[in-house]
């Protein structure tokens, strides 16, 4: 089972993918629920996957309170896909919504096998493996494996 989270105007159309939203503004979201709030409405271990492209710079809680909730409805080995704006891209700061931009080397934090990872290893319980990450001129894309 696949999580879909602001999947906004574009949503997967697939009999294992669940939409989400903030609003349900089109009949493709399944679930509307404000990401500010948690626990989030899934049981622990729920997806194999997660999808939040331009998501977390929209939240008030940050990263690692995000990536906690993902880590926790997330199969163990299972996998999240995120996308997150730059802190130097002028579209970082263009959408007023946008609350957070992040530098290249954030998600070394949540990852032990990392210098950063390693020395600030109590920042949260919650281990990932960074799978693939590529950095453009105005986003940080990355794959992380939850480690349980």
């Amino acid at each position: 089972m696949r999580l879909n989270l602001g999947a906004g105007n574009e949503p997967i159309i697939a009999t294992d993918c669940i939409n989400h939203d903030l609003a349900k503004h089109r009949a493709e979201i399944a679930v509307a629920h404000d990401l500010n709030v948690r626990p989030w409405p899934w049981k622990d271990g729920t997806f194999e996957q997660v999808l939040a492209k331009s998501v977390f710079e929209h939240l008030s809680i940050d990263l690692v309170q995000a990536l906690d909730e993902c880590w926790r409805i997330l199969a163990p080995g299972g996998v999240l896909y995120c996308k997150v704006p730059m802190w130097n891209a002028p579209q970082a700061y263009q959408d007023p919504q946008h609350r957070w931009r992040w530098a290249p080397g954030v998600f070394d934090y949540f990852d032990p096998d990392t210098p950063a990872g390693k020395e600030y290893s109590y920042y949260t319980p919650h281990k990932w493996q960074i799978a693939k990450r590529d950095i453009t001129g105005t986003a940080i894309h990355v794959t992380l494996r939850v480690r349980k």
